[in-house]
């Protein structure tokens, strides 16, 4: 490892985000962007492999602020979670670097020797990082607080990813199924599911969608990713979740009329 020569490029900037359509709006709380630009090569030569980390990473601001940035901070926006275990309190800008340091950190450390001893395959070290957020108004005190997720690990292609949390801005509280649904939802709402995407798809039936590569296993599940909207709920399955790469991200929407039956 000492044979690599390796440079971080990191910086930071905090901005403002009012006026856009990309950022919610509620009484007593507002949002910011921290936004990071960082870099770690693994040699001097610029086709040497490197490492990409770009963040745009909204939080909150005002009352009930702290309570939802915590619970969003560990709940899986930033892919290793280096954080969930943190019973403390934690500041986002202080998350947010330290999140980008180590995970250059571990690049260096887990790729590094790997590049020395088959450098002629430099481009297969290659990877990048990228997380652009936003945050919408999902109806009476419903924060849509939206991540949009880039991987690329030296593959034949990178993953695309949309992960949804939904919160209670007067209290910080994160809306799992269990507070959207009555108890014995799940049979329900994974029948309307096939029948969405059986539509969506051209068949009839669950195993002529299982003949195209969805649900090929004949899992059917209800996604706990998911946009709590006024008058909608959109189910979000990524890339390669139920459907081989080519499908991209699957979204099952709903007019909540068609599930008020289990709705709370």
């Amino acid at each position: 490892m000492r044979d690599i020569v390796w440079a971080f490029f990191c910086g930071m900037l905090l901005c403002a985000c009012g006026g856009d359509k990309t950022t919610a709006h509620f009484d007593g709380m507002e949002f910011d962007s921290i936004i990071i630009d960082s870099v770690v090569s693994l040699g001097k030569s610029n086709d040497a492999p490197k490492c990409e980390v770009k963040l745009s990473i909204q939080y909150a601001k005002g009352e009930h602020a702290q309570q939802l940035n915590d619970t969003l901070l560990r709940s899986g926006i930033l892919v290793p979670d280096y954080f969930s275990m943190n019973n403390g309190k934690l500041d986002v800008k202080q998350v947010v670097d330290s999140f980008v340091c180590k995970y250059l950190s571990d690049y260096v450390r887990d790729y590094g020797k790997l590049y020395l001893e088959d450098m002629e395959h430099g481009a297969s070290y290659n990877c990048q990082y990228f997380v652009h957020t936003e945050t919408h108004n999902g109806g009476n005190n419903v924060l849509n607080y939206i991540a949009r997720i880039y991987l690329f690990g030296g593959g034949e292609h990178g993953i695309t990813q949309t992960i949804v949390k939904n919160f209670d801005v007067k209290t910080g509280h994160l809306y799992t199924l269990d507070d959207v649904f009555v108890f014995g939802y799940e049979a329900f709402v994974k029948e309307k599911i096939i029948d969405k995407l059986a539509r969506k798809y051209d068949v009839k039936s669950l195993d002529e969608l299982r003949e195209k590569y969805i649900f090929a296993d004949g899992n059917v599940y209800v996604p706990d990713n998911f946009i709590l909207d006024d008058d909608l709920l959109t189910f979000i399955y990524c890339e390669d979740e139920i459907a081989p790469h080519d499908f991209g991200e699957i979204r099952v929407e709903f007019d909540k009329g068609e599930l008020k039956k289990y709705l709370r």
